[in-house]
């Protein structure tokens, strides 16, 4: 995980967490978003506008976040799916 993706799909948060692959050697050695080849975030963004539009969805992308926040979204998310899905 190196970072997440704030977006919002129709009026609704849709957090996207941006990872790499560890197997990978062209990429596993990048821990941060800072450190992914400049035209990468630019190509994720825009894949997902294009993909939201073609659904005729209205998509904003708000903010690009680091891992630390990234792994905030990842528990809240894991404690979510834990109280709504097996009432914990």
């Amino acid at each position: 995980v190196v970072g997440v993706m704030h977006m919002v799909d129709n009026g609704e948060q849709d957090d996207k967490i941006i990872a790499v692959a560890r197997n990978d050697m062209s990429v596993n050695y990048i821990e941060d978003l800072k450190e992914l080849p400049p035209h990468t975030m630019t190509e994720i963004v825009r894949f997902f506008q294009d993909y939201k539009a073609l659904e005729r969805k209205n998509v904003s992308i708000e903010h690009l976040l680091g891992k630390n926040y990234a792994y905030k979204v990842i528990k809240e998310s894991l404690q979510l799916y834990k109280t709504t899905f097996l009432n914990k």
